[in-house]
């Protein structure tokens, strides 16, 4: 019976990602590297952590979260990590912030993406994007380091700093960090299921991609269709996959005049029961005229993550 009761206690990677936060990636990564927990095996081979285990890492998470990196935290007792934890709680001042997490570690890899840009050194701008990925919550890399690294770009292009060929080689490089990043936490077996694409006309396909990556981070099988999609092929792969919510990204000023008809027309294939969530700076524009057709326009990733949380 205790036998029984011992391997109960024990958890397999995929649940201990879902109540740490932590992809399966990250866990692997901080195990190679830094010995935070040492999992037993099963008799196949499979990770199995302890209850403990679970403790620690959310420990861990929450330390990291305030600003450490994970190699200073790595080796802490149990006892330290909760003082380090409390002592965070304790210094925070008012409500809780709810914009894109600024940790001095989100900071100095961004500083450093963004000199790879500038440099026209795509393979560095990966390798440096991977590694925020192992020592950082997916929700800071997007939101601390990519979504950030974006708009830089952006500016900088606006005010003719940075030149087609520095906006190229970043698109590339961050949309393959990024599909591989969705690869590691979008296929959760028997999670509810999440699609996103962009409309017919839109090109720019990071936005739906970031999303895909924040909502298989929230558990959900995230699964990312391409961009310029038109309406009647969004719904039929929806509904073959029996997704619960579909998610589509509007940035270029350019492809937004057929967004509203692009919705209608989606909105209308769809079951009643699916929700469609759309964002973007086009959509957030004709927010009132699109929510009047029945869907949910949210304004950050941030708020894509609280929505689906809610919904599952």
């Amino acid at each position: 019976m205790n036998d029984e009761r011992s391997d109960l206690a024990r958890h397999p990677i995929r649940v201990v990602s879902r109540r740490t936060g932590l992809t399966p990636a990250v866990l692997r990564a901080w195990e190679m590297r830094y010995g935070v927990v040492v999992p037993q095996r099963s008799a196949g081979g499979q990770r199995l952590y302890s209850d403990e285990d679970v403790r620690r890492l959310g420990l861990l998470r929450r330390a990291v979260e305030g600003g450490r990196t994970i190699s200073q935290v790595a080796n802490l007792s149990m006892e330290a990590l909760e003082g380090l934890v409390q002592e965070d709680a304790a210094g925070r001042v008012g409500p809780s912030f709810v914009g894109p997490p600024q940790s001095s570690q989100a900071l100095e890899t961004l500083a450093l993406a963004e000199k790879a840009v500038n440099e026209l050194d795509g393979p560095r701008l990966e390798r440096i994007l991977r590694r925020s990925s192992m020592a950082l919550p997916i929700h800071t890399v997007l939101e601390g380091v990519v979504v950030p690294l974006l708009e830089s770009i952006g500016v900088s292009w606006c005010e003719e700093r940075f030149g087609p060929g520095h906006e190229h080689l970043a698109t590339v490089q961050i949309r393959r960090f990024l599909e591989w990043l969705l690869h590691t936490v979008g296929d959760t077996e028997g999670a509810p299921v999440m699609v996103t694409a962009t409309p017919s006309g839109e090109r720019h396909e990071l936005g739906a991609l970031l999303s895909a990556v924040s909502g298989g981070d929230e558990g959900w099988r995230a699964v990312f269709l391409g961009p310029d999609l038109p309406a009647d092929e969004i719904a039929l792969a929806a509904q073959r996959l029996d997704a619960q919510v579909v998610g589509i990204s509007s940035v270029d000023e350019g492809a937004a005049g057929s967004l509203i008809l692009e919705v209608e027309g989606l909105r209308s294939r769809l079951p009643g029961e699916v929700h469609l969530i759309l964002g973007g700076p086009q959509a957030v524009k004709r927010k009132l005229v699109l929510e009047e057709k029945g869907v949910e326009v949210l304004d950050s990733q941030e708020e894509l993550r609280k929505r689906l949380r809610t919904l599952q």
